[in-house]
């Protein structure tokens, strides 16, 4: 049924050629929508109830615009909304070969509203425009920005709060055991390496609290064990694995990658890793390549035993995309995933030796 401003206008609308409608760009909608201060809770329902109370306040409109109306110097659009209401508001200049195309794209439009108007029972200015796709995007990248800042912030706080800061292999015996020891750890591990065990055990256990005291335990032992055995600083081991599966034994990624550090298959069979599943044999198996790629990108003159920040980030790349794709670019691979992987191993690390 049409309503009653549609009828009137119908013979009125002056349709404008087919072709493609340029918005206003997105980015410039969206800082047009910051800087007016739109309510985001007003809307046109509410406003039509009483206009008058509202004066000034700016809402935010979707709708189809399904029709338009030229004029010399400007021109008039028709927005249908969701609920079927049918608003006949003047095209903001720069939003016009948007809000008179004929292929009644779906927009959003902020509109303020004037103390007086014509045709509307609650007059609005029309501000500006823009495709109701492009925006919605917008706003579901913005959630998910904020979703994964809030993530990275957490797990920041925990990591700072982690009783690892500080604590790494030149921890002295003497500090003396905080907590108890495993019969596990105290069969294989050094006496250094049992001062620090409890700190990595209940870090491990609060980082994946659905793992049992007895992965936590062989996890740790193992990693501490195969640290030490490689030469290796057990809290980059923990960045790693933490980058790579959370301390999840049993991941498996969408490219076949492995349990607790991902090994891919071909790296298993070459290291003859049995049951990539098993903490000890994947840590094992995990410490053993990082030590490869640690010694490919070992800078001439630093003091054995020590490392710079550009050998961990290349072997860390080299770790996630192969030693081959460093060769190629270089350095760290301009694939979004590994700059990310690496960035996110470095901060973890960095973190846990207590910045």
């Amino acid at each position: 049924m049409r309503t009653p401003i549609r009828s009137a206008l119908l013979g009125l609308l002056i349709l404008a050629p087919l072709v493609p409608a340029r918005a206003m760009p997105v980015d410039e909608y969206l800082k047009l929508r910051r800087s007016v201060g739109f309510d985001r809770r007003l809307t046109y329902a509410t406003v039509e109830r009483a206009p008058s109370d509202y004066a000034g306040r700016v809402l935010e409109l979707r709708g189809i615009v399904s029709g338009s109306i030229q004029r010399e110097h400007s021109a008039a659009f028709l927005l249908t909304l969701a609920d079927g209401k049918d608003l006949l508001l003047d095209a903001p200049p720069n939003d016009s070969p948007l809000l008179t195309a004929t292929t009644r794209p779906s927009v959003r439009v902020l509109a303020r509203v004037v103390e007086s108007g014509v045709g509307n029972v609650a007059p609005l200015q029309a501000l500006g425009a823009a495709y109701e796709g492009e925006v919605a995007q917008r706003e579901r990248d913005a959630v998910l920005h904020e979703q994964r800042a809030a993530a990275r912030a957490r797990q920041r706080r925990a990591v700072e709060r982690s009783p690892l800061a500080s604590r790494g292999y030149r921890a002295r015996a003497t500090q003396g055991v905080q907590g108890p020891v495993s019969e596990l750890a105290r069969r294989y591990l050094s006496p250094v390496a049992q001062a620090i065990y409890p700190h990595y055990a209940g870090f491990i256990a609060n980082h994946n609290r659905r793992l049992t005291m007895e992965e936590v335990d062989a996890i740790t032992v193992s990693l501490l064990y195969f640290a030490q055995r490689h030469r290796v600083d057990p809290r980059l081991v923990v960045a790693l694995i933490i980058a790579e599966s959370d301390f999840k034994p049993r991941s498996t990624s969408s490219k076949g990658a492995m349990g607790l550090g991902q090994i891919m298959p071909e790296e298993a069979r070459a290291n003859g890793l049995e049951n990539p599943y098993d903490p000890i044999q994947n840590v094992r198996t995990s410490v053993n390549l990082l030590r490869q790629k640690l010694d490919i990108y070992r800078e001439e003159g630093t003091p054995d035993g020590a490392l710079t920040w550009r050998q961990i980030q290349l072997a860390m790349a080299a770790y996630n995309a192969g030693a081959g794709a460093v060769r190629k670019y270089g350095g760290v691979p301009p694939y979004r995933e590994t700059q990310a992987y690496v960035k996110r191993v470095i901060a973890t690390y960095r973190a846990l030796c207590g910045g």
